[in-house]
């Protein structure tokens, strides 16, 4: 395992193997590997997205067993992505990318990650309640806040996005939910019990919530049109 193998940033016919992937993800790698395996991240689009889909499927996986993930889930995370380059909101990349020599610390601005220390859950995530072609319901944690957020798709390739809260809060709380697309804030509500963004077109969105006026997450997500009941 040789860190010439991907020493040059820009070439990427020279992306590093699975093997080299998975030993980043448990943190394996020596501090000259690390290196150059980010400055490598900062100039490949394929490989930064494929880190990150590996570990979001990683971290469903330790979810659900609340214990540390094996090799073998490791590695099929990474088996699962590679080659396959999944679509993330452009800003996301975009500040992942800003400076190869902050690549590290944007990663763990952005996901929790710090590579050289281990991995740690930091991003927002939601598990589906329920689901078919056209609706999905998510139940999406934000800090203390339990929250579900429902996509209903429509005919014409809009959406009605609604976030209600699962468990009522004290009534001296205020909370605001804010949704973008990419950096562009579409709309911002007080949440009361319920509120609704609707008509909106297939897309990539983000809805953050505040509480008090302090941040408590974001959550990002994509509506596109699905085929044989695929989400």
């Amino acid at each position: 395992m040789k860190s010439d193998l991907y020493v040059d940033s820009y070439n990427q016919t020279r992306c590093p193997d699975e093997e080299i992937l998975m030993n980043y993800l448990e943190g394996l790698l020596s501090k000259s590997e690390h290196t150059a395996l980010e400055n490598h991240i900062a100039g490949c689009d394929r490989c930064l997205e494929t880190l990150v889909m590996a570990k979001s499927l990683m971290l469903d996986k330790e979810l659900f067993e609340l214990k540390p993930v094996p090799e073998a889930v490791t590695k099929k995370a990474v088996s699962l992505v590679s080659g396959k380059i999944p679509v993330w909101p452009d800003s996301f990349i975009v500040n992942l990318k800003r400076s190869v020599k902050h690549i590290g610390a944007r990663m763990f601005d952005s996901f929790g990650v710090k590579p050289w220390t281990g991995w740690q859950l930091a991003q927002i995530r939601g598990s589906k309640i329920a689901a078919s072609e056209d609706f999905v319901c998510l139940k999406v944690p934000f800090a203390k806040i339990e929250t579900e957020v429902e996509i209903e798709k429509l005919k014409n390739e809009t959406a009605h996005i609604r976030v209600k809260l699962a468990k009522p809060i004290e009534k001296t709380m205020t909370l605001r939910v804010t949704l973008k697309k990419g950096e562009r804030e579409i709309a911002s509500y007080i949440l009361n019990d319920f509120i609704a963004f609707e008509h909106m077109p297939f897309d990539h969105y983000n809805i953050s919530l505040f509480l008090d006026g302090v941040s408590q997450g974001t959550y990002f997500f994509k509506i596109k049109e699905t085929r044989n009941g695929n989400k």
